[in-house]
């Protein structure tokens, strides 16, 4: 287990001058059992701009951390001796929501991938990916966007409908969002992304996004995963 703290210089700017404020960067802890790849991955994301606040190497390590730590994005690998990645990412949904976990895998194929979506993952990424893949995927995550393949979203809200049969949308429940946002999220039940609900649509990714970000503040809820189960259990999708 490993605490750091990024440095962030500028060269322009001397002691003593005030230089423009650059924005904070995203933090991130990584965790990850295997300590060659996990020290790869802290200088890759640290190379890319990305504030690397921690790793660890397992999940009981990585609930310590997040005790003095308030990441943006926990990088979580799901195979770990100890407290596995699936139990830690419920644990970490509990006591840490503001925090994006992001599940780090092989492959997208695993069904513990869908499990941890369910227990509160924003999503995941592929172990092998490019450098830029993670990075974006790290970013779009601290955003509050969630990294969920239409294939994923299609085994995620059949695993929600065989769980129970989806509720009649309830006026009483469902009059605060607006037609388009309804719409919306319908869609996104469906794994579409922000570009792709846009094309459908006939409006800008722009205003997708805020219309994404106005729904989950109504509904009070925290990720783009919740807001699909959302979706199926009042029967929008």
């Amino acid at each position: 287990m490993r605490l750091t703290t990024p440095s962030i210089t500028d060269g322009n700017t001397s002691a003593g001058e005030a230089g423009p404020t650059a924005p904070d960067p995203v933090t991130v802890l990584v965790v990850e059992d295997d300590d060659g790849f996990r020290a790869g991955l802290c200088d890759l994301l640290s190379a890319a701009g990305l504030a690397v606040v921690g790793d660890a190497a397992d999940g009981n390590a990585a609930l310590e951390l997040m005790t003095t730590l308030a990441p943006d994005v926990v990088l979580m690998d799901l195979q770990m001796p100890g407290l596995g990645g699936i139990e830690t990412t419920r644990r970490l949904s509990e006591s840490s929501p503001a925090t994006a976990v992001v599940i780090l895998t092989v492959s997208a194929a695993e069904a513990d991938v869908l499990e941890a979506m369910l227990l509160g993952a924003r999503g995941y990424l592929v172990k092998g990916s490019t450098p830029d893949t993670l990075v974006a995927g790290i970013r779009a995550a601290a955003r509050g966007e969630s990294l969920l393949s239409a294939g994923v979203a299609s085994a995620l809200l059949a695993k929600l409908r065989a769980d129970g049969a989806p509720a009649e949308a309830e006026a009483s429940t469902l009059s605060f969002l607006s037609a388009r946002e309804l719409e919306i999220l319908g869609l996104v039940a469906t794994g579409s992304h922000n570009d792709e609900i846009a094309k459908q649509l006939h409006i800008s990714p722009f205003t997708v996004r805020n219309h994404v970000s106005n729904l989950l503040h109504k509904l009070h809820l925290e990720n783009r995963t919740q807001a699909a189960a959302y979706a199926i259990r009042h029967g929008l999708s």
